[in-house]
This record gives structure tokens, C-alpha cells and sequence, in this order.
């Protein structure tokens, strides 16, 4: 018969603290200094969200705790989808080739200008990633992931306050016809 012991809670927290990387200690210690440039983000793009939870996870890439945290992976793809949809809808009519809707469509979704418009609106600075180099400042891949941030606040949107709300960022920030 195997013998079964109990942990002291000292050796306990020990093991614990071990178990929990930096990453996910910066987000546990997140001060509510952090928490109010977040929302000033928010406030600036016109994104009133009910969850402070679903703000956090749609500015937290999966490189961030190591899934460890809600990420906005799912968010992203519910935002790209949206964002197809909607410029496909605005641009049926009034294109009269399907190569001229792919165009219109690859325009709004083009990464460069997503990440151009998070970082006009300060996303790149409430954005929670790890850059893939380990050199100080590094900003390699940044690009491509505010350009996916911003199809995450697309997507909270969107999950949050419905396809009207979704439509009107959309066509506030991303795509004006």
C-alpha cells in the first residue's frame, strides 16, 4: 500500500512559486497603473467592453504566460471573420468582379495596416507578448502581432456587444467605404 503525505504549506507555496513563470507574475501583479492605460487604450478606440477580463485577454498574444493565461487566439480569428464578412457585405454590390472583392477584402485585413492602426491608438503599449529574440527592445514580429490584436478587439467586440457595435468599429477604425 502506498503511503500518501501531505505537503506543509510552506513547501507548498515553495513548489507553487517554482510552478509559475514571470510572465504569468507580471499579469498577477498587474497594478492598477496598467489597468488604466488599458482602458484609456480602450476609451481612445471607443470600445466600451462589460468584461475587464475579455480587455485583458484580447491585448494577451499566446506568447505571453505560455497558455498559461486566457490568450486572444480565438479572439483574432473571431475578429478576421467578422472583418471579411462585414468588408465582403459593404463591397458586393458595388464591385463587379470577384478579383476586385478579394482585393477590397485582402485591403481591410492587410497586417500592416492593422498594426499601423493598433499602434496609432497606443495598443503596442498595453500589448502583453514576448518578443521572440532574446535582445532588449526587440520589436522583431510586432507588426504581426498588433495587426492580430486589433482583429482580437475586433472579435471582443464583436463577442461582447454584437455585430452592430462590431460593424461600427469597423468601419470607425479599420475600413472607412
Amino acid at each position: 500500500m502506498l503511503r500518501v503525505t501531505a505537503l506543509k504549506p510552506a513547501r507548498l507555496a515553495t513548489s507553487v512559486s517554482r510552478c509559475i513563470n514571470y510572465e504569468t507574475r507580471a499579469y498577477l501583479s498587474n497594478t492598477s497603473d496598467d489597468s488604466s492605460k488599458v482602458n484609456e487604450v480602450y476609451k481612445k478606440l471607443g470600445v466600451d467592453l462589460s468584461d475587464s477580463a475579455l480587455k485583458t485577454q484580447a491585448i494577451t498574444h499566446k506568447s505571453f504566460a505560455h497558455g498559461s493565461l486566457p490568450t486572444n487566439e480565438k479572439l483574432g480569428y473571431l475578429g478576421r471573420t467578422f472583418l471579411e464578412l462585414h468588408v465582403t457585405e459593404q463591397k458586393w454590390d458595388k464591385v463587379k468582379s470577384n478579383k476586385t472583392l478579394r482585393s477590397a477584402v485582402s485591403y481591410a485585413i492587410n497586417s500592416e495596416k492593422l498594426a499601423k492602426i493598433a499602434r496609432s491608438n497606443g495598443v503596442d503599449e498595453v500589448l502583453r507578448w514576448k518578443a521572440p529574440s532574446s535582445a532588449p527592445g526587440s520589436k522583431i514580429g510586432e507588426d504581426t502581432v498588433l495587426a492580430h490584436t486589433m482583429e482580437a478587439i475586433i472579435g471582443a467586440v464583436y463577442h461582447d456587444k454584437g455585430s452592430k457595435a462590431a460593424r461600427e468599429f469597423v468601419t470607425k477604425h479599420i475600413y472607412t467605404y
